[in-house]
C-alpha cells in the first residue's frame, strides 16, 4: 500500500505538469510550455516532441504549471484564453489579468525563468557591386544583429560595415556598432538603453558615439502588423572632418537631444512584407538642430532562412556639416540570412 501510495502520488504530480494546447484548426497537443519565442510559441508535445507553433494559430492553452510573464515577479497561473487575450492571475495579487499572446514577450515555466534559461536570434545581409568600363565602382556593405533574451532581459548587439570606392579613388569606410538593453516592465512597457559609436566620412563624421535611454511602449503586435514607439534623451558626442580651406572650423561637438523613434510592420499577402522605422533627434542647444533617419523597405522568403529585402533609407540634417548636403539618400537590394 506504501509503494501505491508513492507511486499514485508521483504519477498525479506528473500529470498536473501536463498541459494542453488547441490550435485554430482544431487539433490538440498534449504536453508542456517551453517557451515564447518571437511569433511563436514552442511546445514539447507528448508525442512529437518540440513544435514551434506560431502564436495566431493558437486558440487556447491550459498549463497547471507556474509560469513567467513579463511584468511580474511571481508565478503566474494561466486559467484560458478568450480570443487572442491570455487570461491568468499571478501569486502576488489576485487581480484577473489579460493580455494579448501576440503582445506578451515572456511565457515561461517559472522554475526555467529561475534558472536563467535565454533564447537566442540573428541575422546577416550582404550585398555589393562591381563595375568596370565606362563606370569604374566597388562597393559592398554587410551587416548583422543578434538578439538575446533572458526572463524580461532583452540585448541586441549590431553594426555595419561598408567600404565604397568610384574611378579609382581612395575608398571610405563606414561602419557603426550598437547594443541595447530592454527591460520590460509590463506587458506593453519597456525601459530601453542603448550604446552607438561609429564614422560615417561621407557625412562629414570622422567618428561619433551615442548613449540613450528612456521609455518604451508597445501599441500592438499581432500576426499582422505591429507598432512600437520609445521616446527619451541621448548624449551626443561628435568628431568632424576638417574641410580643406576652411578656417573657422568646429572639430568636434557634445549635446544632449530628446528622441523619438517608431517602428512597424505590416504581414502582405504572399508572403510579403513591410516596414517602416524612423528616429527623430532634437537637441537641447539654444539654436537646436534636428535631425531624421528613416528605414522603409520590403522583405521576401527566397528558401528557409534566406530572404531578399528592399530597402530605402533617409537622412536628414537641418545643419550639415560645411561642405556636406543636408540630405542622403540610399536605396539597397540584398539577400539575408536569419536564424
Amino acid at each position: 500500500m506504501k509503494h501505491f501510495v508513492i507511486l499514485f502520488g508521483l504519477l498525479f504530480a506528473i500529470g498536473t505538469q501536463a498541459g494542453m494546447i488547441e490550435l485554430t484548426n482544431g487539433d490538440r497537443l498534449e504536453g508542456d510550455l517551453v517557451r515564447l519565442d518571437k511569433e511563436h510559441l514552442v511546445w514539447k508535445s507528448s508525442n512529437f516532441g518540440e513544435q514551434w507553433i506560431a502564436k495566431n494559430k493558437i486558440k487556447n492553452i491550459q498549463s497547471s504549471r507556474p509560469l513567467k510573464v513579463n511584468g511580474s515577479k511571481s508565478p503566474c497561473l494561466v486559467q484560458a484564453m478568450e480570443g487572442e487575450d491570455l487570461v491568468y492571475q499571478c501569486e502576488s495579487s489576485a487581480r484577473i489579468r489579460r493580455a494579448s499572446l501576440l503582445t506578451i514577450k515572456t511565457l515561461m515555466p517559472y522554475e526555467d525563468y529561475k534558472k536563467g534559461a535565454f533564447v537566442h536570434r540573428g541575422r546577416l545581409n550582404l550585398w555589393g557591386a562591381y563595375s568596370r568600363g565606362n563606370e569604374v565602382r566597388d562597393e559592398w556593405n554587410l551587416q548583422t544583429e543578434m538578439e538575446f533574451r533572458r526572463s524580461d532581459f532583452r540585448h541586441v548587439i549590431g553594426g555595419e560595415f561598408a567600404r565604397a570606392s568610384w574611378n579609382y579613388a581612395p575608398a571610405q569606410d563606414r561602419w557603426n556598432s550598437r547594443y541595447s538593453l530592454d527591460w520590460f516592465l509590463a506587458e506593453h512597457w519597456f525601459w530601453y538603453n542603448s550604446l552607438l559609436a561609429g564614422a560615417d566620412p561621407q557625412r562629414g563624421m570622422d567618428s561619433y558615439r551615442s548613449l540613450g535611454s528612456g521609455a518604451g511602449y508597445q501599441f500592438f503586435e499581432n500576426q499582422k502588423s505591429a507598432l512600437s514607439l520609445k521616446t527619451g534623451a541621448a548624449y551626443m558626442d561628435e568628431q568632424y572632418i576638417v574641410p580643406q580651406h576652411l578656417e573657422e572650423f568646429a572639430t568636434e561637438d557634445e549635446f544632449i537631444a530628446l528622441r523619438l523613434a517608431t517602428d512597424f510592420r505590416y504581414a502582405m499577402p504572399w508572403g510579403v512584407g513591410f516596414f517602416h522605422n524612423n528616429e527623430v533627434l532634437q537637441s537641447a542647444e539654444d539654436k537646436p538642430n534636428w535631425r531624421l533617419k528613416t528605414s522603409t523597405g520590403l522583405s521576401s522568403m527566397i528558401l528557409k532562412r534566406i530572404y531578399s529585402e528592399f530597402k530605402v533609407d533617409y537622412w536628414l540634417d537641418n545643419e550639415p556639416q560645411p561642405t556636406r548636403k543636408s540630405v542622403d539618400t540610399r536605396m539597397s537590394l540584398g539577400v539575408s540570412y536569419k536564424w
